[in-house]
């Protein structure tokens, strides 16, 4: 029927708030001011009253809830503000010696600060290392030294060898051709000289001239040339002899110097491996790092040590002057060195204190707004009174259980 009646009645009016443009740009609208706003309900149906009336008890709880957190905190915020109050009424003398706690305290944790920021030095590896060969390594290091600087005198050792064995190695194949030469000239000599007697005994025979002088002379020379040769072959045997003799020796130089040097080399080896370095002065550097880190380190131990004192020592000397919450003071030792930190410190506990007030101020009206609304609903249903109470007591009831 109301489809048909619709048919009659023509075409419906909508009105500007049935209306919703999809193609024009959404505005947020003002939630901040409009999250008290209530939109009105039809009250006269009982199971909408029932969710209303359930809707203000929950804002209740929740405000009362939230006012018991704003509460607390307001204290503390309070409290601090009393704090600082009774930090800046300590007497002259004994604010002095509060002050240099604090510059104390500061000075300190700049050195923490310092000491935890810094770029270390060396890798947690790599001090480990030393610290596990600490009684050792002075020696080991003294021992890589002397063994590199052995090493070191071991091979140019091997070099002189070598380059003394390949000249004498040259000087032998030398005298080997100049003997193969004396070899050589004594056969020309002998040849010449055959050559010579020859021609002289045709001279004679053909000629009959006296060639006598000529053969003195060809026997002579050939006596002086060979002499000399074979003086010269004899040296040239000698000499090899002797360089053949030296070169045997050199070769067995050779021999224990590469066999000291195969020694030198296998124990370096295994000491860069014992002490995972490639040479000695990388070991030297780690251990002066080491030196130093470890000085760095002991130092800001003790630091941190005084640090824990010196806090210590602050918090029993505000308590002396009825500071309640003086543990919150070791975070603020800037306020108490510098008085405009001090001021800074006051205005962000005012702004803070303000702020919760705002805060409680807006559950105290949430508070009282939902009960007002239910006093409201009370007075214009009086029926439905009874029903609206037991859900009263049915929430304080879980409100009693949930503290």
């Amino acid at each position: 029927m109301g489809f048909l009646k619709n048919l009659f009645l023509g075409k419906t009016e909508y009105t500007d708030d049935d209306y919703f443009d999809y193609d024009a740009e959404y505005e947020d609208p003002d939630w901040d001011r409009m999250a008290g706003d209530r939109e009105p309900l039809d009250l006269n149906d009982a199971n909408v009253m029932e969710q209303y009336v359930r809707n203000c008890l929950e804002q209740m709880k929740a405000a009362s809830g939230e006012m018991d957190r704003l509460n607390k905190e307001y204290d503390l915020v309070t409290g601090h503000l009393t704090d600082l109050e009774e930090v800046e009424e300590i007497p002259q003398v004994e604010k002095a010696q509060v002050v240099e706690i604090a510059k104390h305290i500061k000075q300190l944790r700049a050195e923490h600060d310092t000491y935890v920021l810094k770029e270390s030095t060396m890798t947690d590896r790599e001090y480990k290392l030393v610290e596990s060969i600490e009684d050792e390594i002075v020696e080991a290091i003294k021992k890589l030294e002397e063994e590199e600087d052995y090493k070191k005198k071991v091979k140019a050792d091997l070099k002189r060898v070598d380059k003394e064995r390949h000249a004498y190695n040259y000087r032998k194949r030398e005298l080997d051709q100049m003997i193969e030469n004396s070899r050589g000239a004594a056969l020309i000599t002998m040849g010449a000289a055959a050559v010579l007697v020859v021609v002289l005994f045709l001279m004679n025979l053909f000629f009959k001239l006296n060639v006598s002088i000529g053969y003195y002379i060809t026997i002579a020379a050939l006596a002086v040339a060979l002499t000399y040769i074979y003086v010269k072959y004899t040296s040239f045997v000698d000499e090899r002899a002797r360089v053949g003799n030296t070169i045997n020796e050199l070769i067995l130089l050779e021999n224990k110097v590469k066999i000291r040097y195969v020694n030198n080399k296998n124990l370096l080896d295994y000491l860069y491996m014992k002490y995972d370095v490639p040479d000695a002065w990388t070991l030297k550097d780690l251990y002066e790092r080491f030196d130093k880190e470890r000085e760095a380190k002991t130092r800001f131990e003790k630091n941190e040590v005084i640090y824990q004192e010196e806090l210590a020592r602050l918090v029993r000397e505000l308590r002396k002057f009825r500071v309640k919450d003086p543990e919150i003071w070791i975070h603020q030792v800037d306020a108490i060195v510098d008085s405009r930190d001090m001021v800074e410190v006051r205005h962000s506990l005012i702004k803070r204190r303000q702020k919760l007030r705002k805060q409680m101020e807006y559950n105290q009206n949430l508070a009282t707004e939902a009960s007002d609304a239910i006093k409201a609903v009370i007075e214009e249903h009086p029926k439905s009174a009874e029903k609206i109470m037991q859900l009263i007591n049915i929430y304080e009831q879980s409100e009693s259980t949930d503290d």
